[in-house]
């Protein structure tokens, strides 16, 4: 019998606690949805936990105005290591102006007003996390369909860097030092791009991250 795998650690920055807790019921047990009703508590959290997605809404306080959490949004997507798929939940308005800068950042959106289900929110995560962007006014019931039916087809979930990374510690059993002494690069970025391939591949160590390695070998090399 397979192992299950663990749920995926995701944060929802959401200050309508009633919508936070139904989707949070709805994700059970597949999903582990935190909750941050602020850009500060979210910030907190992220420097925290290494999640495998943000879930965000645009109206958050102080003014319940898009300015929060579209601000949350651009400096997430402009990290210069990108490693959290981000989807926003809104029920405001859409312009082109919006969905120009979401397309720039490569920023999902779902709308609320289309209430998709948690089996749907949860399609969209592993969509968002094996490399897809969703924009629209969401046709959200077309999204388990779609998850199912891409198969081994997805993008590489790893930067050209994190690829070189993942290679060293799963084919030459490296440490983080030997990794970043073999790459060029510093330790903190070493440990930051383990923790981004644990987010890609849902594990939680380096054991795990290895079998994983093994038995995508040959997919990943076809990517390249």
């Amino acid at each position: 019998m397979p192992d299950t795998p663990p749920p995926l650690r995701v944060l929802m920055v959401e200050d309508y606690s009633q919508y936070y807790e139904g989707l949070k019921f709805e994700l059970q047990p597949r999903v582990q949805l935190d909750n941050a009703p602020d850009v500060a508590t979210a910030e907190r959290l992220l420097a925290q936990t290494a999640y495998a997605a943000l879930l965000l809404d645009l109206s958050l306080p102080p003014t319940h105005s898009m300015q929060e959490g579209l601000a949350l949004a651009e400096k997430l997507a402009n990290r210069e290591e990108r490693g959290l798929p981000i989807i926003i939940l809104t029920s405001k308005d859409t312009n082109p102006a919006l969905l120009k800068k979401l397309m720039t950042w490569r920023v999902s959106m779902i709308h609320k007003d289309d209430r998709p289900s948690g089996g749907e929110v949860e399609a969209a995560l592993l969509l968002a996390r094996r490399g897809y962007f969703l924009l629209s006014r969401l046709p959200a019931g077309d999204l388990p369909d779609l998850a199912a039916s891409l198969g081994q087809s997805a993008p590489s979930p790893f930067s050209e860097r994190d690829h070189a990374i993942f290679n060293l510690l799963a084919e030459a059993g490296l440490t983080n030092q030997q990794i970043a002494y073999r790459l060029g690069l510093k330790e903190d970025a070493v440990k930051k791009g383990v923790q981004r391939i644990f987010r890609a591949v849902n594990v939680a160590s380096r054991a795990e991250a290895v079998r994983w390695w093994f038995e995508h070998r040959q997919e990943l090399s076809e990517k390249e």
